[in-house]
């Protein structure tokens, strides 16, 4: 070990991941320097063939490392991609659990390029998932639980990752175009539900109100109205929409965070529980507006 390298101690727990992360970390920095400066494959492989072993290999050497990497976050020198999207599989962005300290094997890698373009979108590389959930809100990012990594586009990590995008094949990774969600049924049906807890619960607007610090997707109507005003429904609509996944209800936050971790729901989740499973009546209601099933202003 090159002196002045410093070893990050972790304890011991929940996964081997959780030790890995913190054992690679080093050698994740050791690979910045190499990664900043690598070369995307100049030819790729056919779509038909594709990826092939370069391109995987190219992924393995470049990309991959990242999702070790110590980045801070809640948990000080924990909080690495790995530390999360290995055991949630509820996340729409998932990856393998390294095999060994190493990290991951050929095949494993393989899968996880599966996974990760699954965030990717080759038709508008700047809008994949990828880039945007880890990028600071005001440089254009979604929000992103886990953190914030890059605070501009400039960041040579995010520059590195939007390098990699472009020399994917242009049409194999794009993102499906869903039907929008209804704005119609959102201002009449959705939003009664951030005003109305369940017995022992408290409301969402509590914790998601205007000036709560956390998303605002669930202001209280202001001068003590009973009912939203177009701009006010317009903003809160605009803020869940940072939440919802169209047309994939089993992958967006808004209804993965109140939903129990025992019915599919995610792990985090600072509020309470509203639902225990996805066949409680009022999610699937929700459900099939994410879908782009529920329109106009009947809530049954």
């Amino acid at each position: 070990m090159a002196t002045g390298q410093r070893v990050i101690q972790v304890p011991r727990g929940w996964a081997a991941c959780v030790t890995m992360a913190a054992a690679v970390f080093l050698a994740a920095l050791g690979l910045s320097g190499s990664m900043s400066a690598a070369p995307a494959p100049s030819q790729a492989a056919p779509a038909s063939a594709f990826p092939g072993p370069a391109d995987v290999d190219f992924f393995r050497k470049n990309i991959e490392p990242m999702f070790m990497r110590d980045r801070g976050g809640t948990m000080p020198g924990y909080a690495a991609c790995v530390m999360c999207h290995t055991w949630q599989t509820s996340l729409r962005f998932r990856l393998e659990t390294p095999a060994t300290d190493a990290g991951w094997t050929a095949e494993q890698s393989r899968r996880n390029f599966e996974y990760v373009t699954k965030v990717v979108d080759t038709a508008s590389p700047e809008s994949s998932r990828l880039l945007v959930k880890p990028l600071e809100v005001g440089a254009g990012g979604m929000g992103h639980t886990g953190g914030t990594f890059w605070k501009s586009r400039e960041d040579p990590e995010y520059q590195m990752v939007l390098k990699w995008i472009r020399s994917l094949p242009a049409n194999r990774y794009t993102a499906p175009r869903a039907a929008p969600v209804d704005f119609e049924f959102f201002r009449t049906c959705v939003q009664r539900v951030f005003q109305n807890p369940r017995d022992g619960h408290i409301k969402c607007s509590n914790c998601h109100g205007a000036g709560t610090g956390l998303l605002a997707f669930a202001p209280l109507p202001a001068g003590g109205r009973s009912e939203w005003n177009e701009q006010e429904a317009k903003q809160a609509f605009a803020a869940i929409s940072r939440l919802i996944v169209p047309g994939n209800p089993v992958e967006s936050r808004f209804l993965l965070k109140p939903l129990h971790p025992d019915g599919g729901g995610s792990y985090a989740h600072n509020g309470v529980r509203r639902w225990q499973s996805r066949n409680d009546p009022e999610w699937q209601m929700l459900a099939s507006w994410v879908r782009g099933e529920r329109k106009g202003n009947s809530c049954s």
